[in-house]
């Protein structure tokens, strides 16, 4: 069976993993704007990663996708977890013959370890299919974070916002809408880059105390923030409904942190700074819903 070539068409058929989430979500939009053919991944939609059939023919004549692999809190042994996703998409990819692929992984995925060490594993997994257009798209801490995995506004109740990472040490953060919008354009772009890897620190270095003061300021609260111990943070995260092994790889994860070691590879510049700053990004999550109390 001839392969159409739709990149040259100008229409692409594009698979997005996780086209409910925050990334996935803008990514998708923004494609069906221009004009392409976006088929979802997600277990909403019908299609769970789990489902290896269902995967392979999601991906079947496609061209391009956009791939992750989501965190599970809850599941007991996340990095199995993860490398049994990776596989099911690998498959996947190899058996449809899809040619351009775009991976989002993490902004410290070269220390292999924590929270991200699903996401470094897949830039190999992927890295041996030999594909012609691959890019490892490296971005740094969600701003979204502070609201679904953090419980900021929960915490905010009491005055102070408590985590086991340093507040003194700049952090890069991203909105996740300005990543799937690169996203988007990569998967897109008729000026495939050179380099394997694009790193995105987002709209700015902030210390998490400087986030915090941000982030009550945007809810209306005076909320100050403190650096939890790792004990005392790993028991905090297990009693809150997560495995010991999630909250296990986001103690490794802060300790790298607040050890200093290099999260990302490059400076930062204008290649890899985004739009979202943010003070902005917090005033169009909190401020509508501040400004009618």
């Amino acid at each position: 069976m001839t392969r159409v070539d739709q990149s040259k068409a100008g229409r692409r058929t594009i698979v997005v993993v996780g086209a409910t989430s925050e990334v996935g979500a803008a990514a998708s939009a923004r494609l069906q704007r221009k004009g392409h053919a976006v088929r979802g991944v997600a277990r909403s939609l019908g299609i769970a990663l789990s489902d290896r059939h269902a995967l392979n023919r999601a991906f079947a004549g496609a061209d391009s996708a956009y791939l992750m692999i989501p965190f599970d809190v809850q599941v007991p042994d996340l990095h199995r977890f993860e490398r049994d996703i990776g596989n099911r998409l690998a498959e996947a990819i190899s058996a449809s013959g899809v040619r351009r692929v775009v991976l989002l992984s993490g902004l410290n995925a070269h220390l292999k370890m924590g929270t991200s060490l699903g996401a470094a594993e897949m830039e190999e997994r992927l890295e041996a299919l030999g594909l012609d257009e691959l890019v490892h798209l490296r971005a740094g801490f969600f701003n979204e974070n502070f609201v679904k995995g953090m419980g900021f506004i929960e915490q905010s109740a009491s005055g102070v916002f408590a985590t086991p990472f340093r507040g003194d040490l700049p952090m890069p953060l991203i909105a996740a809408r300005d990543i799937g919008e690169r996203v988007a354009d990569l998967l897109t772009t008729e000026d495939w880059p050179r380099g394997r890897v694009i790193e995105l620190h987002g709209g700015g270095h902030y210390t998490l105390a400087e986030a915090t003061g941000i982030l009550g300021s945007a809810i209306g609260r005076k909320v100050g923030y403190q650096t939890v111990p790792y004990p005392d943070a790993r028991a905090g995260m297990i009693g809150s409904g997560m495995s010991a092994s999630f909250a296990d790889a986001l103690i490794e994860t802060a300790t790298s942190f607040n050890a200093g070691e290099r999260w990302a590879l490059e400076a930062s510049g204008p290649r890899n700074t985004t739009p979202t700053r943010l003070e902005r990004w917090a005033e169009s999550v909190f401020g509508v819903s501040r400004h009618a109390a």
